[in-house]
Protein backbone atom coordinates (compact mmCIF):
# COMPACT_ATOMS: atom_id res chain seq x y z
CA UNK A 1 0.00 0.00 0.00
CA UNK A 2 2.83 2.40 0.80
CA UNK A 3 4.43 1.73 -2.56
CA UNK A 4 1.29 2.93 -4.37
CA UNK A 5 -0.26 5.43 -1.99
CA UNK A 6 2.91 7.36 -1.15
CA UNK A 7 4.37 8.41 -4.49
CA UNK A 8 0.98 8.51 -6.23
CA UNK A 9 -0.89 10.30 -3.45
CA UNK A 10 -2.47 12.78 -5.86
CA UNK A 11 -4.16 9.96 -7.74
CA UNK A 12 -5.35 8.13 -4.62
CA UNK A 13 -6.84 10.98 -2.57
CA UNK A 14 -8.79 13.75 -4.28
CA UNK A 15 -8.81 16.30 -1.46
CA UNK A 16 -9.64 18.90 -0.28
CA UNK A 17 -6.44 19.40 1.66
CA UNK A 18 -6.51 21.53 4.79
CA UNK A 19 -3.86 23.91 6.02
CA UNK A 20 -2.65 21.37 8.60
CA UNK A 21 -2.02 18.56 6.14
CA UNK A 22 1.38 17.50 4.85
CA UNK A 23 2.28 19.70 1.91
CA UNK A 24 -0.26 22.43 2.51
CA UNK A 25 -3.57 23.11 0.88
CA UNK A 26 -2.56 22.29 -2.72
CA UNK A 27 -2.57 18.89 -4.37
CA UNK A 28 0.93 19.47 -5.75
CA UNK A 29 2.34 20.20 -2.29
CA UNK A 30 0.73 17.11 -0.77
CA UNK A 31 2.00 15.02 -3.67
CA UNK A 32 5.56 16.30 -3.34
CA UNK A 33 5.68 15.67 0.40
CA UNK A 34 4.22 12.16 0.22
CA UNK A 35 6.41 11.14 -2.70
CA UNK A 36 9.47 12.68 -1.07
CA UNK A 37 8.91 10.64 2.07
CA UNK A 38 7.71 7.37 0.60
CA UNK A 39 10.26 6.85 -2.16
CA UNK A 40 13.29 6.72 0.21
CA UNK A 41 11.35 4.47 2.58
CA UNK A 42 10.50 2.03 -0.23
CA UNK A 43 14.15 1.94 -1.35
CA UNK A 44 15.20 1.42 2.27
CA UNK A 45 12.83 -1.53 2.55
CA UNK A 46 14.30 -3.06 -0.60
CA UNK A 47 17.80 -2.79 0.88
CA UNK A 48 16.53 -4.24 4.17
CA UNK A 49 15.09 -7.23 2.31
CA UNK A 50 18.41 -7.71 0.49
CA UNK A 51 20.14 -7.61 3.87
CA UNK A 52 17.82 -10.26 5.24
CA UNK A 53 18.51 -12.37 2.15
CA UNK A 54 22.24 -11.93 2.69
CA UNK A 55 21.85 -13.08 6.29
CA UNK A 56 19.92 -16.10 5.13
CA UNK A 57 22.40 -17.12 2.42
CA UNK A 58 25.68 -15.97 3.90
CA UNK A 59 25.50 -16.79 7.58
CA UNK A 60 24.83 -19.87 9.63
CA UNK A 61 21.25 -20.88 10.27
CA UNK A 62 21.25 -19.84 13.94
CA UNK A 63 22.06 -16.25 12.93
CA UNK A 64 19.20 -16.30 10.48
CA UNK A 65 16.82 -17.24 13.28
CA UNK A 66 18.14 -14.45 15.51
CA UNK A 67 17.93 -11.91 12.70
CA UNK A 68 14.38 -13.00 11.87
CA UNK A 69 13.33 -12.63 15.49
CA UNK A 70 14.93 -9.17 15.68
CA UNK A 71 13.26 -7.99 12.47
CA UNK A 72 9.86 -9.33 13.49
CA UNK A 73 10.14 -7.80 16.96
CA UNK A 74 11.11 -4.41 15.56
CA UNK A 75 8.24 -4.58 13.06
CA UNK A 76 5.79 -5.40 15.82
CA UNK A 77 7.17 -2.54 17.90
CA UNK A 78 6.73 -0.16 14.97
CA UNK A 79 3.15 -1.27 14.34
CA UNK A 80 2.32 -1.13 18.06
CA UNK A 81 3.64 2.42 18.42
CA UNK A 82 1.79 3.47 15.26
CA UNK A 83 -1.50 2.03 16.53
CA UNK A 84 -1.01 3.78 19.87
CA UNK A 85 -0.60 7.06 18.01
CA UNK A 86 -4.03 6.70 16.39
Amino acid sequence: MAVVRGPFFGFVVDGPYGAGTWGGPTKAGAWVVHAGLSVPIVFGLVFALHGIRWLHVGLHRRWVLLATIAVCASGLLLIWSWVQQL
